[in-house]
């Protein structure tokens, strides 16, 4: 029989210790898994954000999802300066048509029925990232949350 090594030695140690960790890695996940099953169907119902108050629902949302580009008050994200098109002000999207702030268009355009462009392509079209990342289950409910966003916008409107 030959005489284990050294180095032997170590590589089995090091082999059996990692399968030791990793089984109990299994083990541990399969017991988590099981015992959040349960609660999964909820976790998974309820939406990202808490806000009851739409407008605050509003501002959670733009807060998320558009302040990287736009900027938490509407003027110049910390990505603008990376994008192709720079993104618009939005504090003075009523002031560029005559004082009117026109809820459908921004509807549209938040939620991509009308393209515009950005990223070198098109703004991402955020009906479908809400359905997904805020576990919405209806087109209903994806157009009550771009309607709060777009009430949130319209209190950023600047003369």
């Amino acid at each position: 029989m030959k005489k284990p090594t050294f180095l032997n030695a170590i590589l089995t140690t090091t082999f059996f210790t990692g399968l030791a960790l990793m089984m109990t890695q299994c083990v541990n996940t399969a017991e988590e898994n099981a015992a959040d099953t349960s609660s999964e169907e909820t976790v998974a119902e309820a939406p990202v954000h808490k806000a009851q108050d739409p407008l605050e629902r509003g501002e959670e949302l733009y807060l998320s999802y558009c302040q990287i580009c736009h900027g938490e008050q509407g003027v110049a994200g910390p990505m603008a300066d990376l994008l192709k098109v720079t993104p618009p002000d939005l504090t003075k999207i009523a002031a560029r048509r005559n004082g009117e702030y026109p809820e459908g268009l921004i509807f549209d355009i938040v939620k991509g029925n009308k393209e515009l462009k950005g990223h070198g392509t098109t703004m991402p079209v955020w009906g479908e990232t809400f359905r997904e990342s805020e576990n919405l289950k209806s087109d209903a409910e994806v157009d009550a949350e771009i309607r709060k966003v777009v009430a949130y916008l319209k209190t950023l409107q600047e003369g």
